[in-house]
């Protein structure tokens, strides 16, 4: 009888324990740091469509922002938050203005938004190639126990050109 050589099967899917040490120790030593950079996954609902999004300076301290908005279908009004906001400065820039009540499953929105001296930013900090200008509509919801509100997108983000100061 003639016995046949098999393939010796192994438990282990790498030849020496440095092998399989290595990868592990690299998932471990950058684990921490992509904890630390990563945010907190923002609540996303597409209720309201936005387009034709545009930004102008009237002066140094006043903002329009203007938009077209349609609402997604099966969205139904009034908008189950306390308070609608438009947000037309992100990621650096902390600005937000409250939109009047939306009646209508579409329309226009027209805001003049009065930037504070006290606002955290200036014009030149947000002309880098990602710092402006994202525009999206968020939904303010009162949290039990706390004072803050919670914010929710509702809409569609639109990237749009930082705006040229005025005069």
């Amino acid at each position: 009888m003639v016995k046949e050589k098999r393939p010796r099967v192994s438990s282990r899917s790498c030849v020496g324990a440095r092998q399989c040490r290595a990868p592990t120790f690299f998932l471990l030593f950058f684990l921490p740091f992509l904890a630390c950079t990563s945010s907190p996954q923002e609540t996303n609902k597409s209720l309201v469509k936005i387009n034709n999004v545009t930004l102008s300076r009237l002066d140094e301290r006043t903002l329009r922002v203007t938009m077209n908005y349609d609402l997604e279908a099966g969205v139904k009004l009034p908008l189950p938050y306390k308070s609608v906001l438009v947000f037309p400065l992100e990621p650096r820039g902390k600005l937000a203005g409250q939109v009047p009540e939306i009646e209508f499953s579409n329309g226009l929105i027209a805001l003049d938004l009065e930037v504070p001296a006290d606002a955290g930013f200036d014009w030149k900090d947000l002309e880098g190639k990602d710092a402006c200008c994202v525009v999206s509509l968020k939904g303010a919801k009162d949290v039990v126990g706390s004072n803050a509100p919670q914010y929710e997108r509702i809409s569609n983000s639109v990237t749009v050109a930082l705006p040229p100061s005025a005069g």
